[in-house]
């Protein structure tokens, strides 16, 4: 019996006891939905609270009930009505409102919030306006609340992909009592999302948050449907680290990881292909510019530095083989739309370009910064495109990697001269991925301008048949692109490990998933 009991895991206990062990990456930044921007802290949000629904674990294109149990629309899908769960419930206990929506909606794009996701909520008539000061009268914007259980949205145009907008942790609900128990509620520095004072509306309560270690949260007793949740508990683990996550997991102290190394890939196809998954996201791994900086603004110069790039090169020697190569930011997974091939790299027409600029004598070309947050597949795509740049340019590049939360901070203050980034779209349409290139948007990073672009994008917006909406949108990437603030590089892929006794776990087009749909089998 010691021998056995010296021979079990951490997943062996783990799984007994209901327990999923996830690798997160990295530790969150915030856990409050509304100024979340990135996947380690959506991971954890999406447990923590639930909007009017919930993306189907089986199709990531469609969506079950979640506080909503039904909804219908006008037709023309500009105005909808929503019907909330009577048995929806705050974890303190408390019937969760259709108030409780158009509070949080409010709070969303209050302007001194400043919330990157509050672009997403345009859709709603007058959203954009209230969100940026234009209007002060919350009761002009398209939501209401006719009754505790109903709510009514009125969208700006016809928006028939509403519902897959609304599975986004943009559109959760937070809870009023908690946000104003920590302090005014479009305070960025409020803590009301701090363990110990989180109130969620999910399938799990926030028990334990230990900064460096784990975040742990325990099933939600108040949640409406607690009865058909399996898992007692899940701890996200951050390691940032993807040899470190793998080996975690080969020796029984994770169930899934986020990431595998890229030269582990083909031995983990051969060894363990029921643990090896790859999901196909719906997004983009992208260089930008930052143009508001010399001599970024030129962009001549930013042509340039894209057709340096061998992206084939870099999938091939640094990724593993699994993504595809882009030439645009809507990546080939987008129904119906056309999306851009990539380039080939062209040096000759690359120096033209730089001395065309003022750069025919590249040692007057200023050394580049190119910043990345600490994972080690992005220190190798930047190991790449720094010798890309030096080789065939003579352009000499820097490498600063920073970790997550102080990489976020970089990006949305303007540190930076050239910067990894990359999107994953919240839902399957290609304004979700271009809205970071409008002119007012929170996301823009590049600092890249230009009132054709908007102006072709409010076009879109304004279009009710589908294929001529898709054109505008393909001619708004094209007109953006033509002036290169961002270099698109390839697909979203991810590929990480995951216990084969995790069940419901499923594929995701988001790189989110579902927890009250998952369960741990026995060992």
């Amino acid at each position: 019996m010691a021998g056995c009991g010296a021979a079990e895991t951490d997943t062996d206990r783990a799984s007994r006891d209901g327990i999923l062990l996830v690798g997160n990456g990295t530790d969150p930044k915030t856990l409050d939905p509304h100024l979340l921007v990135g996947l380690p802290e959506d991971n954890i949000v999406r447990a923590l609270s639930e909007g009017l629904v919930v993306q189907d674990p089986d199709d990531s294109y469609k969506v079950r009930p979640g506080v909503a149990e039904s909804w219908s629309h006008d037709g023309e899908f500009k105005r909808w009505t929503f019907k909330l769960r009577k048995g929806a419930k705050w974890s303190n206990g408390t019937p969760v409102t259709a108030q409780d929506f158009v509070f949080s909606w409010k709070r969303a794009l209050a302007p001194a919030l400043e919330v990157e996701g509050a672009e997403q909520l345009h859709v709603i008539r007058n959203a954009r306006a209230y969100n940026h000061g234009e209007i002060t009268n919350f009761a002009d914007v398209g939501v209401s609340a006719p009754d505790p259980h109903t709510l009514i949205v009125e969208t700006e145009h016809p928006t028939p992909y509403f519902l897959t907008m609304l599975a986004s942790t943009n559109f959760v609900p937070v809870n009023r009592s908690a946000i104003e128990a920590g302090g005014a509620i479009d305070s960025r520095s409020n803590r009301w999302a701090d363990a110990g004072s989180y109130v969620g509306n999910g399938p799990f309560l926030l028990s334990d948050w230990k900064m460096h270690d784990y975040v742990l949260v325990e099933r939600n007793p108040q949640y409406w449907d607690a009865q058909n949740v399996q898992l007692n508990a899940i701890r996200f683990i951050p390691m940032e680290q993807s040899q470190a996550e793998m080996d975690a997991f080969m020796k029984g102290k994770l169930h899934v990881t986020s990431t595998v190394p890229v030269d582990a890939l083909a031995d983990l196809r051969k060894t363990r292909p029921d643990s090896l998954y790859t999901d196909e996201l719906l997004g983009t791994y992208a260089y930008v510019f930052n143009t508001a900086k010399k001599p970024f603004d030129d962009p001549r110069v930013r042509r340039a530095l894209a057709l340096a790039i061998d992206r084939d090169a870099i999938i091939r020697d640094a990724l593993g083989g699994a993504e595809k190569p882009m030439g645009g930011v809507i990546p080939p997974g987008m129904p119906d739309y056309r999306s851009v091939a990539a380039p080939r790299p062209d040096l000759a027409e690359a120096r033209r370009l730089l001395a065309e600029a003022g750069f025919s004598d590249i040692s007057t070309f200023p050394q580049i910064e190119l910043l990345t947050n600490r994972l080690a597949r992005h220190r190798s795509v930047a190991e790449m495109i720094r010798q890309m740049w030096k080789d065939g340019l003579g352009v000499d590049a820097v490498i600063r990697e920073q970790n997550w939360k102080d990489y976020l901070d970089s990006l949305s203050e303007g540190n930076f001269d050239v910067a990894r980034s990359g999107w994953v779209a919240g839902y399957s349409d290609p304004i979700a991925l271009l809205d970071a290139f409008e002119s007012d948007s929170r996301s823009n990073d590049m600092n890249w301008r230009d009132p054709r672009f908007d102006a072709l994008l409010t076009k879109a917006r304004d279009t009710g048949n589908r294929q001529a909406r898709l054109a505008i949108l393909e001619n708004a990437e094209r007109l953006m692109l033509a002036q290169q603030p961002v270099i698109p590089l390839f697909t979203y892929s991810q590929n990480y490990l995951v216990d084969p006794r995790v069940k419901g776990w499923g594929h995701s087009i988001s790189g989110n998933h579902v927890y009250k749909f998952m369960s741990l089998a026995a060992n």
